[in-house]
């Protein structure tokens, strides 16, 4: 892969681990939606690489902290959106064959849509919260995880509807995050196989997730969440927007 090419990936993936360390969210979204709008790697490629790189974000924490997984929350969030992620798979896969355009349109609405969801004031529900809840939130995360390789924003919504500790909700989102990248990485033999060099570039691209990763958690005490909050919306938003824009025919 050329060296015009792999900067800019890397550098966007940086921005994408940064931006995430700091506000909490949005690894996923920021990727596909960047590499889609500046035509970097193929939907397809990119969404095996958010789901490879995420662990890199996710499991060593998860597995330190177990004990503070909503295992309730977990279970019906896993169970309800498996099925989901399939069904979203299967649908990327018959939209990226002559239909990019329609793709393409998909993926800027389904951007503002999360963008519209994670700014709703969430309100307090029961501690444990109803299954029925759980089970829709992750349906629609399964359905975006297997599109987009962004199971996020539905469960980040859901579960910070709730009255758990911070941490837990953190790790528990962070353990559902883990086991679906997983999932996702295993029903990708079923479609479009990514080639070689997009293999190497995930490989070659831990290092700066990691280093990025290190850098957001020594800043974060620094900058205000509300404002790097803030930053990640616009930034998801216009990309979102931009992608509409450019694949719009009047």
């Amino acid at each position: 892969m050329p060296l015009d090419t792999l900067l800019p990936m890397f550098a966007l993936l940086g921005l994408a681990t940064l931006l995430q360390t700091l506000s909490g969210f949005g690894f996923g979204l920021m990727v596909v939606s960047s590499f889609t709008l500046f035509g970097i790697l193929p939907l397809t490629a990119t969404t095996f690489m958010v789901s490879f790189l995420s662990l890199f974000n996710s499991v060593s924490l998860v597995v330190k902290n177990t004990e503070q997984v909503n295992k309730r929350a977990f279970t019906i969030m896993l169970l309800s959106g498996i099925p989901f992620m399939g069904i979203g798979y299967a649908l990327l896969e018959y939209l990226s064959v002559g239909m990019a355009t329609w793709l393409n349109l998909l993926l800027g609405f389904a951007i503002l849509s999360c963008c519209g969801l994670l700014l709703v004031k969430r309100k307090r529900a029961q501690p444990s919260g109803r299954a029925y809840g759980f089970s829709i939130a992750g349906a629609l995360g399964g359905l975006l995880g297997g599109l987009f390789s962004t199971f996020g924003p539905p469960v980040v919504f859901q579960c910070y509807r709730q009255t758990w500790p911070i941490n837990e909700i953190r790790i528990t989102l962070l353990a559902v995050f883990s086991v679906t990248s997983l999932i996702r990485l295993a029903i990708i033999p079923f479609g479009t196989l990514p080639s070689n060099d997009v293999i190497l570039c995930a490989v070659l691209a831990v290092p700066v997730i990691l280093v990025f990763t290190r850098l957001g958690r020594i800043i974060a005490a620094r900058v205000p969440a509300a404002s790097v909050r803030l930053l990640a919306l616009t930034m998801l938003a216009l990309s979102g927007a931009t992608l509409i824009v450019k694949n719009i025919h009047f």
